[in-house]
């Protein structure tokens, strides 16, 4: 399969993007523009960027204030306080650091609640009143919202039980219409060694999942009632394939043989071009014995920094591309191939991304295969509403990731916070140039070589898993019954299941 790389779409696309940036850019809020001024400070400063990641990663794991405290206090000592602050905020670590670190059971609250209000664009809040104006006010938007409760693996049965009752209790909510879910927080201690074991016990928890979304309905704003859906997000490579088969294998079931789901890939692992592929051919099938069909997000990647980390500790290969080149190429590989008639009947596109080229490929793509309606733009809340708001006056509806935490879930908030502080700031990144990006700059023309260039790579980018080595003669095994049953005395359900 050769995807199209040829000079018109290519120029399609660039002329789209310029439109679209331009009309970005006359939408700008003053509060937008407020951070997009600080955030251009941030990336002038690079030791800015290792303070901030320092303190947000450190210091507010404890719920100890004073722990919390001695921490900032020693991080600001040993580094000085970071100058991308405005003047406001860094008097007020000077005044924490002269009087207020000694009561921190009053200003360690304030200064999390502040950083609670400083992120509430990127970050919804959990709480029901807060959580309803939200999607209140998207709808009234004409946006389509789809909710993410952030979460970190699941390390016992009592938390992936809790993540189940949450996401239960969202699909229930009419006022909400889909959700993401991770494997990795609906089953712990997930390992793919036993692996068909561990698709049938994936597959128990998401058919819970699936049917309560297939009993459910939510009303559009023009009044269509439609079931509520579930998206499988994509986080650690290790559960790539463990998310496609548990995602295939329950859809299987007769009972979900009409009901429409997906889940996401990510662009930056050289295997996801075949997982599409093997999807997609398993969807067409699907669809014609009279099955509905599902949707796959195209995403560029998620965890960097996590895969690194495990396969430099491990000795293992790097499981995605190490270069953005290779997965730029990738992404637009798999959305050409998703884009084709005879693929998107079977499995509808969600072409996620903030990178106005890419979005404008696609698009362009899309209209030259008369496939505009079979396909959305995806993006997260938060992140260059501005460019949402221009994309979506102009093409239409817009779905949103919106990364939901209550106030006792802000550590998890902060992890979030921390991957999209260092994506969106690195050299290579569409976003990092949003502050100040005109389509005269010399930024711009930066970013539209560097498009061009994934563009003629797109055949070039290599196929198939980095993990080819064999580890059985260097490692061994062990491995306990996740099938163990839960002690019923710790389940807190309302008498719905039990695992």
């Amino acid at each position: 399969m050769h995807p199209p790389s040829d000079e018109r779409i290519v120029e399609e696309a660039v002329s789209q993007a310029k439109n679209w940036q331009d009309r970005a850019n006359a939408l700008l809020q003053p509060e937008e523009k407020r951070r997009y001024r600080q955030l251009a400070r941030l990336v002038a400063n690079a030791d800015d960027k290792v303070i901030l990641t320092a303190l947000m990663d450190q210091c507010f794991r404890s719920r100890d204030a004073r722990r919390v405290s001695d921490q900032m206090c020693h991080l600001l000592s040993a580094h000085g306080i970071p100058r991308f602050f405005s003047l406001t905020e860094k008097a007020l670590i000077h005044l924490f650091l002269r009087v207020g670190r000694f009561v921190p059971g009053r200003t360690v609250p304030r200064i999390v609640a502040k950083m609670r209000a400083d992120s509430r664009h990127a970050i919804i809040s959990g709480e029901p009143a807060a959580l309803e104006a939200y999607l209140q006010q998207r709808r009234a938007e004409g946006l389509r919202v789809n909710v993410n409760h952030l979460g970190e693996e699941v390390l016992g049965e009592q938390e992936a039980i809790a993540h189940m009752n949450t996401y239960l209790a969202d699909l229930r909510d009419p006022r909400i219409e889909s959700i993401a879910v991770k494997i990795s927080t609906v089953c712990a201690q997930i390992h793919p060694l036993p692996f068909a074991q561990m698709v049938e016990r994936i597959s128990e928890r998401l058919s819970i999942l699936y049917r309560e979304a297939a009993a459910q309905t939510y009303t559009r704003p023009d009044g269509a009632r439609i079931p509520k859906s579930v998206t499988l997000d994509m986080e650690a490579y290790r559960d790539l394939a463990l998310t496609a088969s548990a995602f295939m294998h329950t859809l299987d079931r007769p009972e979900f043989k009409n009901f429409f789901a997906g889940m996401a890939l990510q662009a930056y692992l050289p295997d996801s071009f075949g997982m599409l592929q093997e999807i997609t051919a398993w969807a067409r099938r699907r669809v014609d014995a009279g099955g509905s069909p599902v949707k796959v997000r195209v995403v560029k990647g998620a965890n960097m920094e996590m895969e690194l980390l495990e396969s430099s500790l491990n000795g293992w290969p790097l499981a995605p591309y190490d270069n953005k080149l290779d997965v730029d190429a990738n992404w637009k590989r798999m959305v050409a191939f998703g884009l084709e008639p005879d693929h998107i009947r079977a499995v509808r596109l969600g072409v996620a991304s903030h990178n106005l080229f890419e979005l404008a490929y696609a698009y362009c793509l899309a209209k030259r295969n008369r496939v505009t309606d079979y396909f959305t733009f995806e993006m997260l809340e938060g992140m260059a509403n501005h460019i949402r708001r221009a994309i979506s006056e102009m093409t239409g509806e817009v779905l949103l990731y919106a990364p939901v935490a209550a106030r006792q879930e802000f550590i998890n908030a902060i992890a979030y916070l921390v991957r999209r502080l260092d994506e969106n700031t690195g050299e290579e990144n569409f976003l990092r140039y949003t502050p100040h990006l005109t389509t005269d700059s010399p930024e711009w023309r930066f970013l539209e070589g560097q498009f061009q260039e994934s563009c003629a790579h797109i055949n070039q980018a290599p196929v198939g898993s980095n993990r080819i080595q064999d580890r059985m003669d260097i490692l061994s095994y062990t491995y306990s019954d996740p099938m163990k049953e839960v002690d019923p005395s710790l389940v807190k359900i309302e008498g719905q299941w039990k695992p």
